[in-house]
């Protein structure tokens, strides 16, 4: 019985050639492909994970400032309601403040709040505002605005 001949017949001498290149090559260039694929798709879920924080963050301050609409439309509402009893007006009625005194009201923008005005001109804020609102929401929009910054602009490969 003649000698099967081989698939791939090598020529002696191509041997150490073919040896260094199944050997060293092949899995060295299959290596860096493989990390190249593993740093774009971590650059890719570092940018969607940024993405998702800033997305986050835009509707954490859209809550905030929901509830400190909601607790200032409550305070206006208040002042505006007409009646017996309604005079000082019902949100300026903080012990220790010249209440007898209190003319009109003013809706303070920054700080987000309510203030009572006096009949000098002067005024005072009240508490129908949470004072922590106006700073949380404006942390929950910088860091909205940083995260989607980073998550836009951060480079599309591992390299930088």
């Amino acid at each position: 019985m003649p000698a099967p001949t081989p698939l791939f017949p090598v020529d002696p001498e191509a041997a150490p050639v073919l040896f260094l290149t199944l050997v060293l090559v092949v899995p060295t260039v299959l290596a860096i492909v493989v990390a190249m694929l593993f740093q774009a798709v971590r650059a890719a879920l570092r940018r969607a994970w940024l993405r998702a924080l800033g997305m986050v963050s835009c509707g954490a301050t859209a809550v905030v400032l929901g509830l400190a609409a909601l607790a200032l439309m409550g305070a206006v509402s208040a002042a505006e309601q007409g009646g017996s009893g309604s005079s000082p007006l019902i949100p300026c009625r903080i012990p220790g403040q010249p209440v007898e005194r209190v003319v009109d009201y003013r809706i303070n923008l920054l700080p987000l709040g309510f203030s009572c005005v006096l009949a000098d001109g002067s005024s005072y804020g009240t508490d129908e505002v949470p004072w922590y609102l106006t700073p949380l929401a404006g942390g929950l929009a910088l860091l909205a605005a940083g995260a989607l910054y980073a998550g836009r602009n951060s480079p599309r490969t591992a390299e930088g």
